[in-house]
C-alpha cells in the first residue's frame, strides 16, 4: 500500500463518520423530541370556530351553563375523565414527545392516556373501538410530522375552545420546528356535523429546559379543595 493510500483510508473513514453524525443530528425523528409547553396566550384566548347552526346552538348552551349556571368545571372534569383530543395538545400542562422509528409517543401531564402516532401503518384499522385520543397514523414530510387522526369517541363534549371531538371529526396536524426552541402544531379539523368548513388552528410551544420532567398530576374527585371549586354549580354533588 502506498503512503497516499495509507493516509487516504483514515481520512475517508473520518469524512464518512462526520457525514453520518451530521445526518443523525438532522434526522426528523430527533428534532421534535423533548419537553414542551403551550404558549399561555394561546391557551387563554382560543380562536373562534366556523360552526354549523347545530354547533352554534350547542356552543350557546355551553356558554349559558358557564356564565348563567355558574358551571366552573365540565361534567367530565368533575368525574376526572380523560381530557382526550384535541385538549390533549391545547392545555396549559407540559407535553413530552418521544420518538422511535415506528411511532411517535406524546405524553401530557393532564392526561393518563398516552397518544401514539403509528408511522408504520398506511391506513387506519377498522376494527378498533373509538377512543379519547382517536387513532393516529403519521409520516414524515421533510422535518414535519404529519398526523392523521380519526375514530374519536362520544364521551366528551364535541365542541371545546381548542377544536372539535366527535365520531365525525377528521384531524390532520403538521408538527415542525419553527426554530430550535419553538414547536408548531398546525391543526386542521373537518367535521360536517359541527363545522361549517375545514378549520385550521395553529399552536406554538416553547421548549422546556434540559432534564425537565413531567409532574405526577392526578385528578382526584375527593381531593381537598376539589369540590369547593364548583361549589356553586347546581349540578354538583358535593362530598358530605
Amino acid at each position: 500500500m502506498t503512503s497516499v493510500a495509507r493516509y487516504a483510508l483514515p481520512i475517508a473513514a473520518a469524512i464518512l463518520s462526520l457525514a453520518a453524525s451530521a445526518h443523525a443530528a438532522d434526522t426528523p425523528t430527533k428534532s421534535i423530541a423533548g419537553m414542551w409547553a403551550l404558549d399561555q396566550k394561546q391557551y387563554d384566548h382560543p380562536p373562534a370556530m366556523p360552526l354549523t347552526p347545530k354547533g352554534m346552538a350547542l356552543q350557546e348552551e355551553q356558554r349559558k351553563k358557564r356564565e348563567e349556571g355558574n358551571q366552573v368545571i365540565s361534567a367530565n372534569g368533575k368525574k376526572c375523565l380523560p381530557i382526550g383530543m384535541p385538549g390533549f395538545m391545547t392545555n396549559e400542562f407540559a407535553l413530552e414527545i418521544l420518538t422511535a422509528p415506528d411511532r411517535v409517543t406524546l405524553l401530557s401531564e393532564n392526561s393518563s392516556l398516552p397518544r401514539s402516532v403509528y408511522l408504520d401503518e398506511p391506513k387506519h384499522p377498522t376494527d378498533i373501538e373509538p377512543g379519547w385520543n382517536g387513532h393516529s397514523i403519521g409520516h414524515w414530510d421533510g422535518k414535519a410530522l404529519v398526523i392523521d387522526t380519526v375514530n374519536f369517541n362520544e364521551k366528551t363534549g364535541p365542541i371545546g375552545g381548542s377544536g372539535v371531538h366527535s365520531p365525525t371529526t377528521h384531524l390532520v396536524e403538521r408538527l415542525y420546528l419553527k426554530d430550535p426552541d419553538t414547536l408548531v402544531d398546525e391543526m386542521t379539523f373537518e367535521d360536517p356535523t359541527w363545522l361549517a368548513k375545514p378549520w385550521t388552528n395553529t399552536r406554538n410551544y416553547r421548549r422546556l429546559p434540559a432534564h425537565s420532567e413531567l409532574w405526577e398530576y392526578a385528578c382526584e374527585v375527593d381531593a381537598p379543595g376539589w369540590s369547593e371549586r364548583f361549589a356553586g354549580d347546581p349540578e354538583a354533588k358535593l362530598a358530605k
